[in-house]
Order: structure tokens, then sequence, then C-alpha cells
């Protein structure tokens, strides 16, 4: 049982590094050529509407920030 949590750790803390590289790759296309990545929305736009969204909620928004870097700096 104790390989089934390792192994989905492991896929889930890839998955998470997949996804990062490839929101930072798309925020480099939309900031170098000024259009989106694969006819996404505007992943700029999205970062920063979080990222006001977190901020404007105070206490909780702290909190999310802090959950969210935790897993994104994992190591």
């Amino acid at each position: 049982m104790d390989n089934v949590f390792k192994f989905m750790g492991g896929f889930f803390k890839s998955l998470t590094n997949l996804l990062i590289g490839l929101a930072a790759l798309a925020v480099l296309v939309e900031v170098v050529f000024g259009t989106t990545m694969f006819g996404m929305s505007s992943v700029v736009d999205n970062i920063t509407g979080l990222i006001s969204t977190l901020g404007d909620g105070g206490f909780v928004g702290l909190i999310a920030t802090l959950v969210l870097w935790s897993i994104i700096d994992r190591k």
C-alpha cells in the first residue's frame, strides 16, 4: 500500500511540474508574440486575475497563497 502512495505522490508532483512549465511557456509566448498559445484564453490575464482575487481575499487569500506556494516550492 505504501508503494501506491509513493507512486501517486510522484505522479502528481510530476504533473504539477509539467503544468507549471506549460504555464510559464504560455506566458512567454504571449509576451513575446502577443498572441495566446494553442487558442487558449489569455494566461497573463488569468494569472493577474488570480493574484488580484487572492489579494482581495484578506487573510483567506494569504492562506491560499501560502498553500499554493508550498505546492509549487515542494522539492
